[in-house]
């Protein structure tokens, strides 16, 4: 991927309180892009990655938010997603939990929030991948985002930034 999709934010969402989100949007770089998307229209980020928010759910044990976000990659290049599910299988603590990275970065309310995610094969890959899914997301291959954010208790705005391991 360009260095410059590496900068970009694509996703907000508003919550209401801890827990309830009451919106989400997805946001890419260009300017048709850069419109509100609402859960399930997938953003084309430059036409190298369809990115889609998947859903949210509250995580009350880690005091936070997850969040689901689909990446497709559309180029002909190796698309690097960093840390694996695999990885996170070792995860037996929030700090643990926290340092997975995929690329993907939280601020809440203006100020940088711990973020931790890895990335597993899409549901509609063969199963046969997933257990030899790598770091690398191959051209015209998916993955699921799963991004575990810790936000404060009265919480009104998530924003996601992704920018390629």
């Amino acid at each position: 991927m360009s260095q410059s999709l590496s900068r970009r934010s694509f996703l907000k969402c508003a919550g209401s309180g801890a827990v309830s989100l009451a919106a989400a949007l997805l946001t890419g770089v260009s300017a048709a892009g850069a419109q509100p998307r609402a859960v399930g229209q997938p953003a084309l980020l430059d036409g190298k990655a369809a990115v889609e928010l998947l859903g949210y759910a509250p995580a009350p044990g880690l005091n936070g938010v997850l969040v689901y976000l689909s990446v497709e990659n559309l180029s002909a290049r190796t698309l690097p997603v960093g840390a694996s599910y695999l990885h996170s299988r070792d995860v037996s603590t929030l700090n643990e939990l926290y340092s997975l990275d995929s690329g993907v970065t939280a601020r809440c309310g203006g100020q940088s929030i711990p973020c931790g995610s890895f990335a597993a094969p899409l549901y509609a890959e063969n199963a046969a991948d997933a257990s030899a899914f790598t770091l690398n997301l191959a051209a015209g291959r998916g993955a699921m985002l799963h991004c575990f954010c810790a936000v404060p208790g009265e919480w009104e705005t998530l924003e996601l930034s992704y920018r390629p391991a």
